[in-house]
């Protein structure tokens, strides 16, 4: 399903003062995917590892990395004296000063350059739906959901579906089920077009973002 994801530089873990970066990057400087078409200058060191995370965000949103082990495993240390409990050797380490968890980032998904020299550091996420190329009609679908939650506040999914028409519901790719009306609702709530309370949806007054 279609989210727009934003790239964001926080933070340059190499050695910039010996290796700054050659491609000019600034700390908060921001790459946008529309689902089409990339915003922002896309460093070539950069494009590889975007490549690797871009499908992920596009279609699951904050999903992938809320979803993603890593992100709550902490830091480890090498022991090999573990390695009868956890098969490789690892000791989990309380507190670190160091970078190398995804449980010390902000919401979203690292995204590294490959020169380990400089090592700009980006946190993509999921900041809207996405509304061109093939998502088009997965976002005129959900606009229209969004149409009858703004006309009926507290609407459940299953009333959803009753507010259109047989050939409304059926015929228009991609044709509305349960299970899409759901994801969908989840994809507005993700984006802060609805809040869901309930089982009930309610519109939101969503900031320009």
């Amino acid at each position: 399903m279609p989210f727009k994801i934003r790239f964001t530089l926080i933070d340059f873990t190499g050695n910039v003062e010996e290796y700054p970066c050659h491609f000019g990057y600034k700390i908060g400087d921001e790459i946008i995917y529309d689902g089409e078409r990339f915003t922002g200058r896309v460093c070539p060191s950069l494009i590889a590892q975007m490549a690797s995370v871009i499908k992920m965000i596009h279609d699951l949103g904050n999903k992938g990395s809320e979803r993603s082990l890593m992100r709550y495993g902490g830091h480890s240390r090498l022991d090999p004296r573990m390695k009868q409990y956890d098969g490789v050797g690892y000791a989990p380490v309380r507190k670190s000063t160091g970078a190398g968890s995804m449980s010390s980032l902000p919401t979203g998904w690292p995204v590294s350059c490959n020169d380990s020299r400089t090592s700009a550091l980006f946190i993509a996420e999921p900041f809207d739906l996405a509304s061109g190329g093939f998502d088009t009609p997965y976002y005129m679908r959900e606009m229209s959901i969004l149409k009858k939650i703004e006309k009926e506040p507290g609407i459940t999914a299953e009333a959803i579906l009753n507010r259109f028409t047989d050939w409304e519901r059926d015929k228009i790719f991609p044709p509305l089920t349960p299970i899409i009306v759901e994801l969908m609702l989840d994809e507005l709530e993700q984006t802060g077009y609805i809040d869901v309370r309930d089982g009930k949806a309610y519109p939101c007054k969503r900031d320009e973002l």
